[in-house]
């Protein structure tokens, strides 16, 4: 069920994203953009695909999400696994599958307007603090204070980074 759960929020968000720069939203900003993959996309969309391939650069621009977005849950599962594990998590059958469960159920609110203005930001926050802290706190059983701390000062630091274009 998670990996359906993923499916729809991966073609609903890119979508809504599309059809949002459609209409002139900035996708480039945490402003308009809930997840990174849409920032990440939007200038090559807007400077590369949409002059060179015009209305078929839409649903390109859909699949660059897509795949972006497969790429990060692949490389986050694990490390959320991973960390929580070594903050306390207990060990339980299918610990992984928990871990993804977390990770793509804490990505729930971004479906509520992760591409408009003000509400990609808002949702963005939220599923951010869903996706690393309390997902895999409960599926992971990990609910030691020092655990939500350190993972929540993490993010907020690397989203600060990210946002200044500072991080990569």
């Amino acid at each position: 069920m998670p990996l359906i759960h993923w499916t729809l929020l991966a073609v609903w968000l890119s979508l809504g994203s599309v059809i949002a720069w459609s209409f002139g939203v900035n996708g480039a900003t945490p402003l308009n953009s809930s997840l990174g993959a849409q920032m990440d996309v939007f200038p090559y969309w807007k400077d590369t695909l949409l002059p060179q391939m015009g209305w078929f650069s839409y649903p390109v621009a859909m699949g660059l999400i897509i795949l972006e977005m497969l790429i990060i849950t692949a490389i986050f599962t694990p490390l959320i696994y991973v960390v929580f594990r070594f903050l306390g998590g207990s060990a339980q059958p299918n610990g992984m599958l928990h871990a993804f469960q977390g990770f793509v159920y804490g990505l729930t609110p971004a479906a509520f307007g992760g591409f408009l203005p003000v509400a990609g930001l808002i949702t963005g926050v939220f599923a951010t603090l869903l996706q690393f802290q309390r997902g895999p706190s409960i599926t992971l059983q990990n609910r030691k204070l020092g655990s939500y701390l350190l993972v929540v000062l993490f993010l907020a630091y690397a989203i600060y980074k990210y946002w200044n274009g500072s991080l990569i």
